[in-house]
């Protein structure tokens, strides 16, 4: 590495990941001669599971990230040399870890297993008020000097900070981007959108396999619940989102107490293989639904009715030119939503179109033909055989 700052810059510009950013940097300290035995660097986030990511270099592990959640470890950062620093309204200390004079935290445990010596750590703020919960990074170097870091390493490492932490932080906002369009538009429709599928009406047709879930009877009880239903809304939902992922499949929006999602034919997958996935996320989904219920006993049971159809849909942006949703629309869409309006009149918890049924790997039993509004002809239509298993 010829120049530091122009590798840290080259980063900043191509580099995708903060780990690797953290590590090239301390190998490069160390190839000038700094006796480094760790460094870290941790990163709040924006994230529905996730508080914060850490980064950490030692000699003996090299570099482990770690995501860290809302729930776990709350006393943790408030007994951390960063809490105290930013308590004390302070963003550069250094401290020698067998100080007797100097302030203890739990850290310090961590840097004397791995031979170090002292602890200079930074904090830098991003000040960005439109994303207040990125407020900035905290990173710290541990030498095993006896004496720890010298005035000129230290200096040396403040003065390429700046770089880093811009680095990191444009890392971080992609990251944040890329997580963000994953949780709230969906894994293949956040990619699209990453990629410049972003014009209203932009989209392409694609044949899949449709599940649309919805939750019998939840209108009534939260008429009459509290905001604990929310709660337990999530994990119905969750019961139904979950077996989707694993099979493959999308969520592609979520509709109330319902759900509509989609496991798109490839090259790599048959209609055949889709449906059959549909299939098995469902069986999965009823039998989770039952689950849930058993958790909430003392109340009322919440049925799940889902129905699955395979055919064309236009996937892509649909609405205002400043609000827009990536999702599905067309005839299949409208066939399946029909249909799993039936469940109820039908006593089935699951009705399948027939180009479903003919590739389901669960016995299925007709239906009979049935009429669905809006459609000319009638469709025949299919449920599981048996069914018991899946009562509330």
């Amino acid at each position: 590495m010829a120049n530091l700052e122009d590798w840290i810059i080259a980063q900043g510009l191509t580099g995708t990941s903060v780990g690797s950013l953290l590590a090239g940097f301390t190998e490069e300290l160390l190839a000038e001669g700094m006796p480094l035995v760790r460094t870290y660097l941790a990163l709040p986030t924006v994230n529905p599971t996730i508080r914060v990511y850490t980064h950490v270099w030692t000699r003996s592990t090299g570099m482990v990230v770690e995501g860290v959640s809302h729930e776990r470890n709350a006393l943790a950062f408030e007994q951390s040399p960063f809490a105290y620093m930013m308590q004390t309204d302070q963003t550069r200390c250094h401290w020698l870890v067998d100080d007797p004079e100097a302030r203890q935290f739990a850290v310090f445990e961590d840097i004397r297993r791995e031979g170090g010596t002292d602890y200079l750590a930074r904090l830098f703020s991003f000040d960005n008020t439109s994303a207040p919960d990125l407020r900035g990074i905290g990173i710290s170097f541990s030498s095993s000097r006896p004496e720890g870091l010298r005035p000129e390493e230290i200096a040396r490492i403040d003065a390429l900070l700046p770089l880093l932490g811009l680095a990191a932080y444009r890392m971080t906002l992609f990251d944040l981007t890329v997580a963000m369009l994953d949780t709230y538009v969906g894994l293949s429709a956040g990619r699209r959108v990453l990629s410049g599928e972003i014009r209203r009406g932009f989209g392409t047709t694609i044949t899949a396999a449709l599940l649309f879930a919805d939750l019998r009877g939840f209108t009534a009880l939260a008429d009459t619940a509290g905001i604990d239903l929310i709660a337990r809304l999530d994990r119905h939902l969750e019961a139904m989102a979950d077996p989707v992922a694993e099979q493959g499949g999308e969520v592609l929006k979520f509709m109330g107490d319902g759900l509509l999602a989609a496991f798109p034919i490839t090259e790599e997958r048959s209609r055949e293989q889709a449906c059959a996935a549909a299939v098995r996320a469902a069986q999965t989904a009823l039998e989770r639904n039952v689950a849930v219920n058993r958790l909430h006993a003392g109340e009322r049971p919440l049925s799940l009715d889902i129905a699955l159809h395979c055919g064309d849909v236009f996937y892509g942006n649909i609405g205002a030119a400043g609000r827009l949703d990536f999702t599905v629309i067309g005839p299949a869409v409208n066939e399946v939503s029909r249909m799993e309006a039936l469940c109820n009149s039908l006593d089935c918890s699951v009705i399948l179109s027939e180009s479903v049924a003919s590739a389901s790997p669960a016995p299925v039993r007709s239906l009979g033909p049935h009429r669905l509004r809006g459609i000319a002809t009638e469709r025949e239509l299919f449920t599981f055989d048996p069914v018991s298993v899946w009562t509330a």
